[in-house]
């Protein structure tokens, strides 16, 4: 399968794009693409309607020279120069309603935490089955990928969120649940078609389905495993493979779960495969099942913090496809939510939210002084406001300042 956008404008079909220099821009035209390598810049859309002039400022910082226009969908009427409506510098505000017509953050984590609940189950379910030897009942799972899918699209953040959080005993089922939902995420980041998108979702959740069919005391194994003992666990791909082609499911489900191990410069399992000879949705899984695999709790290991987990990720070389993993930073953030991050401020914060237009200014939940070495009264701020001084000088690791759990500093 190969990666088919949806937007195929800019390829000819829509003759009024046009390219121009950055330093050219003004408030109030239409964006289609920015230049250069977009998986370098902070700008979480690569079309928007420009209205701040201080984005101009942040292109030509992060060296994006060109971009292409579409006067079609300029602003009716250019806005007042940025002089005359430039806003007072005020402290940061608190944050309102999401421009962007995103569900609001608390209602979506309650949804996102009856949804997992449920979607928990019928993977139980759905493991007890391939153990008894039933055919898997893929037409099971459409009303749940629907529930997934809608959730991703109502507010992203917080389902992603939500299905991070699970302790080891839950890890074998909500992993897939939450691989599931990063899935339709990255998906819907890479543009894809409806159908593309709903397999990609489907792949998710069935990716580790081969797990069910390895002895109990090796999956529940409490510790890391021996060599003899991970010899075992790499058999699960073909495994799941074997009972996807049984259960009569899309080819490109079951390619998922067989090539979901594969690492783009060949040395994963259980083919060695290499490069594009990865199946385009089993590139995407790579990353995903990683993520939640280190950002989750496990009998032997602490989690991940997300942004640290971002940062080591992206020190690997030969293990994920370069395109899927800058876009699934994109849709995930540089700081995801629940990251720790140091402010400009000295203080040190939570990130409570990504930011609608920028990937570096999400918003923050601010708890603790790093000047006078003690806890703050919780202030929530949003850091992409306008006069909003304070800024992210850089991600902070949990455990160097004995942290032991945020996820209250975030949870509505």
């Amino acid at each position: 399968m190969q990666w088919q956008p949806r937007d195929r404008r800019f390829q000819g079909e829509n003759t009024l794009v046009r390219r121009i220099p950055t330093t050219e821009l003004r408030p109030g035209m239409y964006i289609h693409k920015l230049g250069g390598s977009w998986w370098k810049h902070p700008f979480v859309r690569g079309s928007f309607l420009l209205t701040d002039p201080s984005d101009i400022a942040t292109m030509l910082e992060y060296g994006i020279r060109e971009v292409w226009v579409d006067p079609s969908k300029e602003a009716a009427h250019n806005p007042e120069p940025a002089a005359s409506s430039a806003k007072p510098a005020t402290p940061c505000a608190p944050p309102g309603k999401d421009s962007q017509g995103a569900a609001p953050m608390a209602d979506e984590v309650a949804r996102a935490k009856t949804i997992c609940l449920a979607a928990k189950n019928q993977v139980i379910d759905m493991f007890h089955a391939a153990r008894l030897g039933k055919a898997i009942d893929n037409g099971a799972t459409r009303s749940l990928l629907d529930e997934l899918a809608a959730s991703v699209e109502r507010n992203p953040a917080a389902l992603l969120s939500v299905a991070r959080l699970k302790t080891h005993d839950d890890y074998t089922y909500l992993h897939s649940v939450a691989v599931s939902a990063l899935m339709l995420s990255l998906a819907r980041q890479l543009d894809l078609d409806d159908k593309q998108t709903r397999l990609a979702g489907a792949a998710g959740l069935m990716h580790d389905l081969g797990k069910a069919m390895m002895p109990r005391e090796v999956l529940n194994k409490p510790g890391k495993l021996s060599d003899a003992e991970f010899a075992i666990m790499r058999r699960h791909p073909p495994a799941g493979g074997e009972l996807l082609l049984a259960g009569g499911a899309d080819p490109e489900v079951r390619e998922v779960a067989m090539h979901h191990h594969e690492k783009v410069d060949g040395t994963g399992y259980p083919d060695r495969l290499a490069g594009d000879a990865i199946p385009l949705l089993a590139r995407m899984c790579a990353v995903c099942d990683v993520y939640d695999a280190v950002t989750s709790e496990r009998a032997y290991k602490k989690p991940w913090d997300p942004s640290g987990a971002m940062r080591q990720m992206a020190a690997w070389q030969g293990h994920f496809d370069k395109r899927m993993f800058n876009a699934f930073v994109k849709a995930v953030g540089i700081y995801p939510v629940g990251s720790l991050v140091r402010l400009s401020s000295q203080r040190l914060a939570v990130v409570v939210e990504p930011g609608a237009e920028s990937l570096l200014t999400p918003k923050v939940r601010m708890f603790f002084s790093i000047r006078s070495q003690e806890t703050i009264p919780l202030e929530t701020v949003d850091l992409a406001a306008g006069g909003c001084r304070d800024s992210i000088a850089g991600p902070e690791d949990p455990a160097k300042w004995g942290f032991r759990s945020l996820d209250h500093l975030w949870m509505p």
